[in-house]
């Protein structure tokens, strides 16, 4: 057995911010308190660092199987731990979706051959998979994914009586994407009328407009409502959507029926980066204006969103190239997104707790993923040692995700993340992969 011994470290809870040791004995937190000495450990010094709990991205696109090109378990799962993330929930909008347990079970047999980060998979819900939904052992799945607007294949449900069916169907959280596509529909026929076939890509948020979020938003609780189905209201937008969920909000994250995420876009990037950034903040739903960013960001403060993913989605450099409606939407930041909520916390829009919280142990409750997203003892050794006094510039050598291009491309954020920790073992050390045989499937405590 291996033991890791961080010594003088600053460890950010969700609760407060306070300096230990801490002992890895294996894949688990053995030990926290003062002055730690063991003589078999090999020792981290962090006195000048910040140690995270692993984040938990619950948002990401990874492609495989089916958009290869694209990306794959392996080369995102790379990205993943070299930026923190240490464990991920994967979209079921594969070639084929990921409808049935077999071919979930196919993913996941991927994912213990090649990924470097720890994994869950959602099952995706059709209008023909209700059998599948029914059925889908709660303690095996992430959730089921909903797409009520902007899918690709047989995933999108976006008839009342079909998600009406799907909602009773569900026996555990539902994560949904809001977006109206008769709105979307009738802004792109505008869209084309007024530009022919050279829409600036600046007209993004208006083609996919606060309305189109907001209807799609309101019906998935007026369902959930009908229904029982615990929701999870995936990349909130818009100011309104957080309104309406403030006006919803009782109980703790485990508790609630109905809740919400942020996305790393939605809370870096407003509307005045489509000039500079083109097609490649061209993500759905669309980043909107600052005020509602502001509005996002507040509400991780608040506990009104309770968590934080990336919607990771890449795409080879030839799907995101071409006019706006050629352009793929999605965009690549499993890699970067705790460095850029750490550049919130440095302009003081967030608190590290909070960072903490809404990245990684809210994810662990609202999924009730088992002993993990917490820096306690007996928990497993999922960590992040970040540096707060030197940054890092994103270049395309910086870049692991397959497509080699990053929104974030040219920027140069105000931390790094030094080193990574998977179920106890040293995965990143002094910014290099290390060692790539450490994770392991997610536990669903349902």
């Amino acid at each position: 057995m291996s033991k890791l011994l961080l010594k003088n470290a600053v460890l950010v809870t969700p609760d407060r911010i306070i300096r230990n040791d801490l002992l890895i004995n294996d894949k688990i937190i053995e030990k926290i308190a003062k002055d730690i000495s063991c003589d078999d450990a090999k020792v981290i010094d962090c006195h000048e660092y910040l140690v995270f709990p692993g984040i938990i991205d619950e948002h990401v696109h990874f492609r495989e199987p089916g958009m290869e090109q694209k990306a794959t378990i392996y080369s995102e799962s790379r990205a993943a731990v070299l930026g923190g993330v240490t464990s991920y929930l994967d979209m079921p909008n594969n070639n084929p979706s990921t409808t049935t347990m077999d071919l979930l079970n196919k993913k996941k047999a991927i994912a213990a051959k090649d990924s470097v980060a720890n994994y869950g998979f959602y099952l995706g819900a059709s209008n023909d998979n209700l059998e599948e939904i029914k059925n889908a052992p709660v303690k095996e799945i992430a959730g089921i994914k909903v797409f009520m607007g902007s899918s690709t294949g047989n995933l999108l449900v976006d008839k009342y009586e079909e998600l009406v069916n799907v909602f009773e169907s569900a026996r555990t959280i539902i994560s949904l994407h809001c977006e109206d596509t008769a709105t979307i529909l009738k802004n792109e026929k505008r869209a084309k009328a007024t530009y022919g076939d050279n829409v600036p890509f600046s007209m993004h948020p208006i083609i996919r407009n606060r309305d189109c979020c907001i209807e799609s938003t309101k019906l998935a609780i007026e369902i959930a409502k009908k229904t029982g189905a615990r929701i999870h209201i995936m990349h909130i937008s818009t100011k309104e959507e957080v309104e309406i969920l403030k006006s919803l909000r009782f109980g703790n994250v485990v508790t609630r029926q109905i809740s919400g995420e942020a996305c790393i876009p939605h809370l870096y990037f407003s509307e005045a980066n489509y000039e500079q950034k083109g097609a490649y903040l061209k993500c759905n739903p669309s980043v909107k204006t600052e005020m509602d960013r502001l509005a996002i960001v507040q509400a991780l403060e608040d506990g009104i969103l309770t968590t934080v993913g990336t919607d990771h989605a890449p795409h080879d450099i030839a799907a995101k190239s071409g006019t706006y409606f050629k352009c793929a939407s999605g965009l690549p930041s499993v890699q970067f997104s705790l460095l850029a909520m750490l550049d919130l916390w440095k302009r003081k829009e967030v608190t590290l707790e909070t960072i903490s919280k809404v990245m990684a142990s809210n994810v662990a409750d609202r999924y009730h993923i088992k002993n993990r997203g917490r820096i306690a003892e007996c928990y497993f050794a999922d960590l992040a040692i970040v540096d707060p006094n030197h940054g890092t510039k994103v270049t395309k050598d910086v870049i692991a995700s397959k497509c080699k291009w990053s929104p974030f491309e040219g920027d140069t954020f105000s931390c790094s993340n030094v080193h990574t920790i998977v179920n106890g073992r040293l995965v990143v050390e002094n910014g290099k992969l290390v060692d790539e045989g450490a994770a392991d499937a997610l536990e669903f405590d349902r």
